[in-house]
This record gives structure tokens, C-alpha cells and sequence, in this order.
């Protein structure tokens, strides 16, 4: 997992995730949080094709590699618009373009799913208060203050104040937009394995570790193997510069 940088400006940020677009879509989200449609299960709720548009600009920024594992997400499939707070949890970040990253179906899919980790569940953030008898101008004057405007930070919630609040949370989870990779994982390799374990570079982050290979699979077999034979070829050429010195 490495540092990825989100580009906030129009183009390339689809239209969908600033100006009025975005608050057309926290609207409509308000009014099926006030009439109940959300708390409904199922996936029917949500309009997937609006995410989806997002796609494009997440994958150059994480150069078509899964932002949690770092595998080429377009050799045999293109790749997931990953909620990296659980939309079935955090609602009001469904359609927020500052929840979103690039990854592999297997990060995505079989690992993470719905599922987030937080160092102390009652310090999860709860959103905004949407009551069945709240008016449509009272919803009108919420929906512009609920999600980041990222071409335009004077328009919705402040990204200073959005980054936290989530903060505030204690997530056990690394977001390679807002976290700095490198300072909570390293890699070992185990040469009597020939695996390369992701560890945490201080005992400190050992829940955190813990977190990323339960939702994110960073030690499952395939990477422990791939990451062994990018290993070989490092010390190969590392070896062979050596001795030509």
C-alpha cells in the first residue's frame, strides 16, 4: 500500500461529485433516509451508475493498481469503486467522493465488504439527525453541508473538518488518501517461506495490522507469493550493482 494523492479539480473530477450535481444526489438521499427507503435492505437503494463515474479518475490516481493491495486491477478485470466506510453504515457518504477508492474484486468483495473496523465503537460518527417530519426545505438546506464538494471546499463541509471528524473515529483501517502508508506498514520477507509479510513498523499499529489483513487480505497467500518473487528480482539487480562497484 502506498500513498495515493486525490486530484480535486474539474477536469478530471466528474461532474456528478461537485456543484449542483452533488447536491441534488445528498437531496435525494436525505428524503429515503426520512422516508425509511434506507434502512430497507438490499442494494436496489442505491444508484450504483452514479459512482461508477468515478472509476476512471480513481484508477489513473492509483495507476490501475487495487489502493489497498496494489494489484493491477485491469489485467482481468477493471476494477471496484470501493465505499471505504460502508454506505450501509455511513449512508450519507454513499455518493460522497471523498469516501471512494480504487480496488481489486478480492479486497473489495471477499474481504471487505461491509465491514469496518473502529478502535472504540462508540466513538463512531453518526451522521447527520434525519427525522420523518423533517420538511423539504429543512432537507434542502441540509444537503449541501452533508458531503465535501472536492472542486469547490466552500461549498460543502470543509475537507479540514470532514478528515476530522473521521479521524476522531480511530479507524483500524489504513486509508492510503489520508494516511501515510509508510509509516504504519512495512514489509519482511521470510526467506525459509519465500513470502513477504506486511508487519506494522511500530507495535503500536499491531490492531491496525490486524484490521488491514482481515478486510483488505494484505497477507493472503497470493500476495505473500507475489511479493516474494518482486523480493527475488529486487536483490538480483541489488547484487549484480554491487558487484559491478
Amino acid at each position: 500500500m502506498i500513498k495515493l494523492t486525490r486530484v480535486r479539480t474539474h477536469p478530471p473530477v466528474h461532474k456528478n461529485f461537485f456543484g449542483q450535481k452533488r447536491v441534488e444526489i445528498n437531496l435525494k438521499l436525505l428524503k429515503q433516509k426520512r422516508s425509511g427507503e434506507l434502512d430497507k435492505k438490499g442494494e436496489k437503494k442505491w444508484n450504483s451508475a452514479f459512482w461508477k463515474e468515478a472509476k476512471a479518475q480513481l484508477l489513473a490516481e492509483s495507476n490501475n493498481k487495487c489502493a489497498y493491495c496494489e494489484t493491477p486491477t485491469r489485467v482481468v478485470a477493471y476494477g471496484d469503486v470501493e465505499h471505504f466506510r460502508p454506505k450501509s453504515i455511513y449512508w450519507w457518504l454513499a455518493y460522497s467522493y471523498e469516501n471512494y477508492l480504487p480496488s481489486c474484486g478480492a479486497c473489495n468483495q471477499e474481504y471487505k465488504k461491509d465491514l469496518f473496523y473502529l478502535d472504540d465503537k462508540a466513538k463512531q460518527v453518526k451522521g447527520p439527525t434525519v427525522i420523518d417530519t423533517m420538511t423539504d426545505a429543512e432537507l434542502e438546506a441540509l444537503a449541501p453541508l452533508i458531503t465535501v464538494d472536492p472542486v469547490d471546499d466552500s461549498q460543502g463541509m470543509k475537507l479540514e473538518n470532514f478528515i476530522n471528524e473521521l479521524k476522531s473515529e480511530k479507524a483500524l483501517l489504513v486509508n492510503p488518501y489520508f494516511d501515510e502508508p509508510s509509516e504504519i506498514l512495512a514489509y519482511t520477507p521470510i526467506l525459509e517461506t519465500k513470502e513477504v509479510l506486511v508487519v506494522p513498523t511500530d507495535p503500536k499499529y499491531e490492531k491496525v495490522i490486524k484490521a488491514c489483513e482481515d478486510l483488505f487480505g494484505l497477507n493472503r497467500k497470493e500476495l505473500l507469493d507475489l511479493r516474494f518473487e518482486k523480493y527475488i528480482v529486487y536483490m538480483t539487480f541489488r547484487h549484480s550493482l554491487e558487484r559491478k562497484k
